[in-house]
This record gives C-alpha cells, sequence and structure tokens, in this order.
C-alpha cells in the first residue's frame, strides 16, 4: 500500500487538526483501502472452510454433496 502524500492543517500550538489529500490521491486510497478489505474477507472465507473441513474430517459436521450444493443456489 502506497501512503498518499499529505498535507497536515495545524493549529496555533502546531498541533494537526485536519488532513488534506488531492482528489486522486484520495481516490487511489480509498480503492485500495477496498481493495485490502476484500483480501480480507477472503481470507476470513477461507479460514471458516478450513475449520469446516475439520469438523467433517472428525465427524462433527456432515458434509455437503456437490449436488446437495448445486441444488441450494
Amino acid at each position: 500500500m502506497n501512503f498518499p502524500k499529505a498535507n497536515y492543517v495545524v493549529d496555533k500550538q502546531g498541533q494537526k487538526l485536519f488532513v488534506q489529500l488531492s482528489v486522486s490521491e484520495w481516490e487511489t486510497f480509498l480503492k485500495e483501502v477496498k481493495q485490502l478489505k476484500a483480501e480480507i474477507e477472503l481470507k476470513r472465507q477461507l479460514k471458516d472452510a478450513f475449520k469446516e473441513v475439520g469438523q467433517i474430517q472428525r465427524g462433527e459436521k456432515k458434509a455437503t454433496t456437490l449436488k446437495d450444493f448445486l441444488n441450494e443456489i
């Protein structure tokens, strides 16, 4: 992730109050955040899937056949 070049608005004591980004930097930043959120969601789904496989292998959960899965869609 590339961090955007930011300008800060500060008060009289030099404390940062606001951040200013160019529109193109902001759009790039939002795009990268969206991609990161999608990657996090994919990792969560994969983790859940592997957990479910373990439950099936241990006999804690019944496996779903491909036919049953496709009928659910």
